[in-house]
C-alpha cells in the first residue's frame, strides 16, 4: 500500500517556521538538514540522539524515503569524558542508498515552547511550567515549574515513575520543596551561575540529565549547587530530553505525515 507523502522543501520550510533556528547560534556546526537522502518523506522518525541502534532499527525495517529527526545529530556519548561520538561511515552510506535523511535542531528544539525538553518534561511529570530561565546560545531554555508537591522526595519519585527508572538525588538544600517549585534544565546544564539565580528566586531543587561527578564541569556545578543550598535531581541526558521527540511526532501528523517515536537506552553512568 502507497503511503501519503510530503516533499521534503516543503517539511523544511515548515520546521524552520515553527523552530526560528536562524535566531539562536548553536552547539553543532550544522543545524537542520544533515544528509539530505530523499525529495518526497512518507514518514519521519523522531530519536533524542543518532544512535547506531537507532538507524540501524530504520535500516532493518526496510525503510526508503524518510527522514530522522534527531534532537542530536550524533549519538551517545560513550562517556562523559571521552565526549559525543560520530555516526558510522558505513551507515551514512546506508542512509544515502535507502534514501533516509537525517534532520537535527538542538538549541532550536531546547528554546521554551511546546516541543521544548523542559517543557514536554515538566509536563509529563504532572507540574505547571510557567517560565523559562536558562541563557544558552542566544535563547531562553529550560522551565521553572510549580507543583502540588510539598518535598523533594515526593518530586523524585514523580520523577522516577516519569522515567521508568531511578534517579540521583544530590541533597545540598532542605527536604521542603519551596513553594511547591523546582527548575527543570534537561539534559546538561553546565552554567555555575545558574544556581545562585535559582536562590534569587526562592527554588531549591534543579531536575536535570547529567550529575555524574566524573569531569570537572559537572563538579563545578556541584560546588556551585552546595554554595547555594539546590538539590540536584539526575536522570539521564536521553530520559530527561526524550519527551520532546515523543511530542514531535503530534507535530509531524498535524502536517499529514506518519510519525514513531525510537527509544534508546539511558546511559544511567551519567548520574
Amino acid at each position: 500500500m502507497n503511503r501519503s507523502f510530503v516533499s521534503a522543501d516543503f517539511l523544511y520550510d515548515r520546521l524552520a517556521e515553527q523552530f526560528k533556528p536562524e535566531v539562536y547560534t548553536d552547539v553543532f556546526p550544522k543545524v537542520g538538514v544533515q544528509f539530505h537522502n530523499t525529495d518526497r518523506i512518507e514518514k519521519v522518525y523522531t530519536a533524542t540522539f543518532a544512535a547506531p541502534g537507532v538507524i540501524e532499527e530504520i535500516l532493518g525495517r526496510d525503510e526508503k524515503n524518510v527522514m530522522l529527526f534527531c534532537h542530536h545529530p550524533v549519538p551517545q556519548m560513550p562517556s562523559l569524558e571521552s565526549g559525543y561520538g560520530t555516526i558510522p561511515a558505513e551507515l551514512v552510506e546506508k542512509m544515502a542508498a535507502q534514501g533516509i535523511t537525517l534532520f537535527s535542531y538542538h538549541i532550536p528544539l531546547d528554546v521554551a515552547g511546546p516541543y521544548s525538553p523542559g517543557n514536554t518534561l515538566a509536563q509529563a511529570m504532572h507540574a505547571n511550567p510557567y517560565e523559562s530561565w536558562y541563557p544558552q546560545n542566544g535563547a531562553q531554555l529550560g522551565a521553572l515549574c510549580q507543583t502540588g508537591f510539598s518535598t523533594v522526595t515526593e518530586l523524585q519519585d514523580r520523577f522516577e515513575t516519569t522515567l521508568e527508572h531511578g534517579v540521583k538525588c544530590y541533597r545540598y538544600g532542605s527536604e521542603k520543596l519551596n513553594n511547591g517549585k523546582f527548575a527543570i534544565m534537561a539534559g546538561i546544564a553546565r552554567s555555575t551561575d545558574a544556581y545562585r539565580f535559582l536562590k534569587e528566586k526562592g527554588i531549591n531543587v534543579m531536575v536535570t540529565g547529567v550529575t555524574a561527578q566524573s569531569v570537572e564541569w559537572v563538579e563545578k556545578i556541584h560546588a556551585a549547587a552546595k554554595e547555594h543550598g539546590i538539590t540536584l535531581l539526575g536522570g539521564t541526558h536521553y530520559s530527561t530530553e526524550r519527551f520532546a521527540l515523543m511530542a514531535l511526532c503530534h507535530y509531524f501528523r498535524n502536517l499529514g505525515i506518519e510519525a514513531e517515536f525510537l527509544a534508546e537506552k539511558p546511559n544511567m553512568n551519567e548520574i
